[in-house]
């Protein structure tokens, strides 16, 4: 039965027990309103009778009172003076009258002429003598057994409808959450109503969760497409080739430097005939192993599968001083290979080393490593040769690189910098701050300094001094949304947590809303469920949280859903040259599509050109960050400046 039905049904069965109410009040008003007229009628033949005697002697009342007790159903009437009948006048014999007491009401009534007399009428109750009759009790157990019945049904009835207005309302419930967002399958057993409709709302949240799945894979896919080798997993040439463009073409005169290094294997798939496919991709998944052993033990080190046999190291910010160590590493590590018939252990592996820095070309580093790799393989044996021309080396022991970081410390921190994060209309976003730090000689970047920062154990006190500068700072620019480069390490940790807690509570509330934490999508990623608590403290501080270097790393979105981000910025090395390179516009496509039902917004940094950011805006971008709208600029610069609207 339908609600409707259920519920008019009910209505009715109200309307019954409202005219059954009404039937027992108005027999209830039957049985006064009788019990008023007797007394009235019985009050006026006392008036009467008091007047007759005034003429009349009380034997002479008796005929006129013998037609009158008919009219007024008066059984018996007695004329007494004390305890003495002076005069008695009867319908009916004694024993009918002492048989049923019950059905008679006696009134002795003083007349007001004649004070020694009183007056006492016995008059049939008709309620008393209805009720005790056999019609009267059979109608009234009828009467109380339907209003029991009524009453059960009401109660029935009344649970019935509470439990089916509370499923309800978790229905309600529910509906306003999947409104607000949530999109989880039902997890507990609690009924709900109206049943179809609810089995109907879980079935379509269960086929829009695997959707959601299943777009994530394809999203993964494409990542994979876009980034890595079908065969090895690794990094593919046109992404090993956009990234080193990426550090190559720095506009801003840091001094980007690091070097390239390409490792030149024999030409397995040659030996497919003779040795079989499986032994060959045993051996080749060894060797790839043994690359990645120690190429990405660097942070920021990238290996790709350059062509056919060939595997290129980008390590930016490294020097030839630690591409050298990482070489005789390599050379030194094909021992502990597995034999293979066929393969010369001897004469396996060879390398080129090619320093670069910012302002070449691809074309140029890479000829530059591909003629140190010949002349290597020229050589004979496992060995490494630097290319031409490499004889500047930028490192810096860990000695100095402590002492510098120190000192950096001591003196109150890094240099500063914002980069303006514009939205489509030109308004600021938010700011992004860039640390740097001065040697004596130039400026060096985050990029190249971080990694030692955590390597020394620097990180703690580092993230600490840069948090409550920028705290300081948005006290300053009180209209700012302030991005904070927090390394996972230290937010990761107890002690910097319980500190973070503490300042955010010196913090107004409208601060702390202005906060964008930022971290990169594969530390987030890598640590998800180690970061549901601190996501879950900082967001209920009301501050922000950001994801950057999407698509640097082929990793799962299903990130986005989990945690409640609001910001994920595109990686530069994915912008560049976006006009160009229809993978990574199926790849913003794809992450728009994931990022539409999670409310968040999609940020492309490293924008240089008019064409990239055209193509970002049709793809659907909330908004851009890079040289093409504005370049870094110390935090001392004029407020004023920081406000204007940026022209798009």
């Amino acid at each position: 039965m339908r609600l409707t039905t259920q519920f008019s049904a009910f209505i009715t069965l109200l309307s019954l027990l409202a005219m059954l109410l009404m039937l027992v009040g108005c027999a209830f008003s039957f049985i006064w309103l009788s019990q008023q007229r007797v007394e009235n009628r019985v009050n006026t033949l006392a008036t009467e009778v008091d007047s007759a005697l005034a003429t009349q002697s009380p034997q002479e009342l008796s005929r006129w009172l013998t037609r009158l007790m008919p009219v007024i159903n008066a059984e018996q009437i007695e004329l007494r003076n004390g305890d003495k009948t002076v005069f008695q006048l009867s319908r009916h014999e004694n024993p009918m009258l002492e048989d049923e007491p019950n059905r008679f009401i006696q009134f002795d009534l003083p007349l007001a002429h004649s004070p020694d007399l009183q007056l006492r009428v016995v008059v049939l109750d008709p309620a008393k003598t209805w009720f005790r009759s056999f019609t009267g009790a059979y109608t009234l157990i009828v009467l109380l057994t339907v209003v029991a019945i009524m009453s059960s049904l009401l109660l029935m009835t009344h649970r019935w409808l509470n439990r089916r207005w509370q499923n309800m309302e978790r229905l309600e419930a529910r509906a306003q959450r999947i409104l607000a967002g949530d999109r989880t399958p039902r997890s507990d057993n609690h009924a709900e109503w109206p049943p179809k409709a609810s089995r109907a709302m879980d079935a379509l949240l269960n086929d829009l969760q695997e959707a959601g799945e299943q777009r994530l894979r394809i999203d993964t896919l494409i990542r994979t497409f876009a980034a890595q080798d079908s065969r090895t997993g690794l990094n593919n040439r046109l992404f090993f080739d956009n990234q080193l463009a990426t550090l190559l073409e720095e506009q801003e005169d840091v001094g980007t430097h690091g070097v390239v290094m390409m490792v030149r294997l024999p030409d397995l798939e040659t030996l497919h005939e003779t040795l079989g496919p499986t032994l060959v991709e045993e051996y080749l998944f060894d060797l790839i192993n043994m690359l990645s052993t120690f190429v990405l033990r660097y942070p920021g080190a990238l290996l790709a599968r350059y062509f056919r046999s060939d595997f290129a190291v980008l390590l930016p910010h490294r020097t030839l001083k630690e591409a050298n160590s990482i070489a005789d590493q390599l050379v030194n590590a094909v021992d502990s290979l597995p034999p293979m018939r066929m393969i010369d252990r001897d004469d396996l592996i060879h390398i080129g080393i090619s320093a670069w820095r910012s302002g070449q070309s691809v074309s140029q580093v890479m000829e530059n490593v591909e003629l140190a790799t010949r002349r290597a393989a020229l050589q004979g044996g496992n060995n490494w040769s630097v290319g031409e021309g490499n004889t500047l080396d930028m490192g810096r022991g860990s000695v100095r690189w402590r002492t510098l970081l120190e000192n950096t410390l001591n003196r109150g921190g890094p240099r500063l910098y914002q980069k303006p994060a514009v939205l489509m209309d030109g308004k600021v976003h938010h700011r992004e701050l860039l640390a740097r730090i001065f040697d004596g000689d130039k400026e060096v970047v985050a990029g190249e300094f971080m990694p030692l920062v955590l390597q020394l154990g620097l990180a703690d006190s580092w993230d600490r001094q840069l948090v409550m500068r920028i705290a300081a700072l948005s006290e300053v620019w009180p209209d700012e949304t302030l991005a904070l480069p927090v390394n996972i390490d230290s937010l990761l940790q107890r002690p910097f947590q319980r500190w973070l807690q503490k300042l955010l509570l010196q913090c107004h509330k409208s601060q702390r809303k202005r906060f964008l934490f930022e971290l990169a999508e594969a530390d987030v990623c890598q640590h998800l469920n180690r970061l549901v608590p601190v996501f879950r403290m900082l967001t209920a501080f009301g501050c922000r949280i950001a994801v950057d270097q999407a698509g640097l790393t082929v990793v799962s979105s299903a990130y986005i859903r989990q945690f409640p981000i609001e910001v994920i910025k595109l990686d530069p090395g994915l912008v560049r040259n976006i006009d160009r390179r229809t993978e990574n516009q199926l790849f913003v496509q794809s992450l728009l599509e994931v990022c539409k039902s999670a409310r968040t917004q999609v940020f492309a940094a490293g924008v240089r050109t008019r064409a990239e950011w055209q193509t970002l805006a049709g793809l659907g971008v909330a908004g851009g960050q890079g040289d093409f709208f504005a370049p870094s600029l110390p935090v001392n610069s004029n407020v004023k400046k920081h406000s204007q609207r940026y022209r798009i």
